[in-house]
């Protein structure tokens, strides 16, 4: 894979070459979405005169699926399949083509959820998740000796399936138990390796804590889902402490939309990014330009390389910069993502609140007024109204929303795992 540890020059010069070559023999000639592109000797200048797109904003999802059709493989500029295509036809063999050639490139076998928006994988697709799966896991620090145990939500979501199948790649025991997992589970499995959202993590290790029970065996966290806040990591690492556990927390998330979770390294702070696999652009808001190297904006993203659905500059809400240096904890060059723009500071309260299990938030501009609409999870039964007014106290929240847990993780699920939900015009 392009940018493991080559030099940021030469891994620039590598990625130019395979957008234009992405740009020319799929996406041009396979997107309705994006008919009409045009793509000369600077792939990247071709790429920036493209809007800027939220994935919100897509109407009709089938639109964003690559499709060949008989008139655009007669011309793709790809020799070797419209040669293939040729011969398929002067042998009358099309229907083999198509199932031996053309559905395991570009049929959408599996979707993942993005902001409602369903993102297609080929099979292709599908295998090339699992190897950034498992270079997740390398990164993370997980070998095959290990015993991983899983307690996001299943389904939909590139949270389990770039883990699940990073696990099968990486030849690690991994079990899937889903947020419904208790602490007794995680004691009588002595898992090496938990994975799951932050909110789950610590519950579960509070319940450890609190049942005395000894996870000694574990040695990493993965918090999937979202980035982790310098006071998460803390609570989780004194959590697992308590525990007998000595642990490393290693953030693994994207953005909605994009096609694989972003990673730290085992002892780094920033995720490092796939620049075989995408191109990452950081970009003023307003204009759509890019910043100048090294500076903050919002991170516009696109596919590289991916079939199934897609989206080029698609806006992810994100804001960061990026940093081409070679990484101090594992060496390696492929850019990392500092993000500039933490959760607000009521994340912090609620996440430290020691009677809230699980929250998320809303945030809505309604007739010009911003409003904060906070749904949570109390920890424990009974009425909930001495929390909410001690919260209310503490939080200018428009209203508060009680919700059991397994209503309020069902809800985290259908919207990607977002905490804070900005819904702002």
């Amino acid at each position: 894979m392009i940018g493991e540890y080559e030099r940021p020059g030469r891994l620039h010069a590598g990625q130019a070459r395979a957008l234009r070559r992405y740009l020319l023999e799929q996406v041009a000639p396979y997107s309705a979405w994006h008919r009409g592109v045009t793509v000369g000797d600077d792939a990247r200048q071709a790429l920036r005169r493209l809007p800027l797109t939220r994935l919100a904003d897509v109407d009709d999802p089938a639109a964003l699926v690559l499709r060949p059709t008989a008139t655009s493989l007669a011309t793709t500029p790809e020799s070797d399949l419209r040669l293939r295509f040729w011969w398929a036809g002067v042998r009358r063999r099309q229907g083999a083509f198509n199932r031996e050639v053309l559905d395991p490139r570009y049929k959408p076998i599996h979707w993942v959820e993005g902001h409602g928006v369903p993102i297609g994988y080929s099979a292709e697709d599908l295998t090339r998740l699992g190897e950034l799966g498992r270079s997740t896991l390398e990164m993370a620090g997980v070998s095959p000796s290990d015993v991983l145990v899983g307690v996001q939500p299943a389904g939909p979501h590139l949270t389990f399936w770039q883990i699940a199948l990073g696990a099968r790649a990486a030849g690690v025991s991994a079990l899937f138990l889903g947020v419904a997992a208790t602490a007794d589970e995680m004691a009588r499995l002595r898992p090496s390796v938990l994975c799951g959202r932050l909110g789950d993590l610590l519950r579960l290790l509070t319940e450890a804590r609190e049942a005395a029970f000894s996870l000694g065996a574990l040695h990493t966290l993965l918090v999937v889902g979202e980035p982790v806040d310098p006071a998460s990591r803390a609570r989780l690492t004194l959590l697992a402490s308590h525990v007998g556990a000595d642990v490393a927390v290693v953030a693994v998330w994207a953005p909605p939309g994009v096609r694989a979770l972003w990673s730290e390294c085992r002892d780094g702070i920033d995720v490092h990014t796939w620049p075989a696999c995408e191109v990452i652009e950081i970009a003023d808001p307003d204009s759509g330009d890019e910043v100048a190297p090294g500076g903050d904006g919002e991170v516009v993203w696109s596919p590289l390389g991916w079939k199934g659905s897609v989206l080029l500059r698609q806006r992810t809400g994100v804001f960061g910069c990026l940093d081409d240096t070679p990484c101090v904890a594992c060496g390696r060059t492929s850019p990392r993502l500092r993000i500039t723009s933490p959760l607000p500071p009521f994340a912090r309260f609620l996440d430290d609140h020691p009677d809230v299990a699980l929250w998320q938030a809303e945030l809505r501009t309604v007739d010009g007024v911003e409003e904060l609409i906070v749904f949570l999870a109390p920890r424990t039964a009974g009425h909930p109204g001495r929390l909410v007014r001690e919260l209310d106290r503490q939080l200018s929240a428009t209203q508060f929303v009680v919700l059991d847990r397994r209503e309020l993780s069902e809800r985290l699920e259908r919207l990607d795992d977002q905490r804070v939900v900005d819904l702002r015009a």
